[in-house]
């Protein structure tokens, strides 16, 4: 496997808690079953700002422009583990190592990309 790139991104949970406050926002950046797993959890924001952060990760990992945020969709395993989605022909066969971490005010992630 090649290494494509490696991306990591932090944001504050308030910052996409007031972007939320626009009804464009969300359905904008999320999956609709981003949005359902999100706003299913106790700290929702928490949810939906670590998904935004592993989202620029990965778009930093790919090195991508013209990617858009939707492109990107962040799923959760049976086993909790985080697992990212491509939904654009342009990435071809890459696979996407995620770690996500999040408290009562920031969100992180990591992303690293292969290609076979």
């Amino acid at each position: 496997m090649t290494l494509i790139g490696i991306g990591v991104d932090l944001i504050e949970v308030k910052r996409i808690r007031r972007l939320g406050k626009n009804k464009r926002f969300l359905p904008k950046v999320f999956s609709k079953e981003e949005i359902r797993y999100c706003q299913s959890r106790k700290n929702k924001w928490q949810h939906f700002a670590v998904r935004f952060a592993a989202k620029e990760a990965v778009w930093k990992a790919l090195n991508r422009s013209g990617v858009r945020w939707r492109d990107i969709s962040v799923e959760r395993q049976e086993s909790g583990r985080p697992e990212v989605k491509l939904q654009h022909k342009k990435f071809g066969a890459v696979t996407v190592l995620l770690s996500l971490s999040h408290t009562e005010k920031y969100a992180a992630a990591s992303a690293v990309a292969f290609q076979p």
